[in-house]
């Protein structure tokens, strides 16, 4: 049943992918998803739809539970040309995914020592290369959510030091990532607000990410986005959207390796809307979101392999 999803998925993602056109794919620079090669081999019959992908911009994830993190990071910029911006997610915070879990197997950096020597390995790196900094997924929603838990874990200190190391460079565009579901209630608005103009006084930042690894549609979105400006008083912060998973608009509050889900429009600073600096494929398209198995999921769920 799992080989009749993927086989599914890969057909559907290789015709959507086949429908798009590269727009501006040569501005953001990256590398292709070190899961797609064990993908080709387990999932043969995926190997097309994968092929189709790799075409694309898919954001490198810079993080400590990615093996060698250096040699990626090294391969990324050596591939990459001086003209090109290098799309990178950061995710490397001590304590990561403190709500659910799901993401701190593996980690390496356990604390602010470690998230120093962590970033500065990046930006030592890059030095003062174009690139796009999507910021520590889901980290502000769970420091500014109400008994959120990245207070506790120390969320608000680390994300200072981020924006302060990653905005020694100048050509560097740093975008907070936040969960969309952080913009749609006042309360919850404006305490992303207060957080956003703390960070702020740490370094640059050019705006916030949403969508992350979710289905919802670039117009609800767009909308999102000139809410939160409207919270924030300005429309100096701008938004980027994952479109990685978005082409159909959601039927439920289901998360996890929904079935109706397909490829949205791919990377590209052509938006059509004034506040969306970019759409990119922030969670790689294909990578499961886990088992979907624990009886908490819908039957919206597939089945999957363990996420990523």
């Amino acid at each position: 049943m799992l080989q009749q999803a993927l086989r599914a998925i890969a057909l559907g993602s290789a015709l959507v992918a086949a429908s798009l056109q590269v727009i501006d794919a040569e501005e953001l620079c990256s590398l292709v998803p070190s899961s797609y090669a064990a993908a080709k081999i387990t999932y043969p019959d995926a190997a097309f739809a994968l092929n189709e992908l790799e075409k694309y911009s898919i954001a490198t994830w810079y993080s400590d539970r990615n093996g060698d993190y250096t040699a990626t990071l090294n391969e990324l910029v050596a591939k990459c040309s001086e003209s090109s911006r290098l799309s990178l997610v950061v995710y490397g915070i001590p304590n990561k995914d403190c709500e659910a879990g799901y993401s701190s197997s593996g980690d390496t950096v356990k604390n602010s020592a470690d998230y120093v020597a962590f970033l500065s390995t990046l930006t030592n790196t890059v030095g003062n290369r174009k690139a796009l900094y999507v910021l520590e997924p889901d980290a502000v929603g769970l420091l500014a959510k109400e008994g959120g838990c990245g207070e506790a874990a120390g969320y608000r200190d680390n994300l200072k030091i981020a924006v302060k190391q990653l905005s020694e460079n100048p050509n560097a565009e740093i975008y907070l990532d936040i969960g969309y579901w952080m913009l749609q209630w006042p309360d919850n608005l404006s305490r992303v607000v207060s957080v956003l103009k703390e960070l702020a006084s740490a370094g640059n930042i050019k705006g916030v990410t949403i969508n992350t690894s979710n289905y919802r549609s670039n117009a609800e979105l767009a909308t999102l986005c000139t809410n939160f400006q409207n919270a924030v008083g300005s429309t100096a912060y701008h938004c980027i959207v994952d479109t990685s998973r978005n082409y159909n608009a959601p039927s439920s509050a289901e998360w996890c390796n929904v079935r109706s889900a397909g490829i949205g429009l791919p990377p590209t600073s052509n938006t059509g809307y004034s506040n969306l600096d970019y759409f990119m494929w922030i969670k790689p398209p294909g990578e499961s979101d886990g088992e979907c198995t624990d009886g908490s999921h819908s039957s919206e769920a597939m089945q999957g392999p363990a996420a990523g």
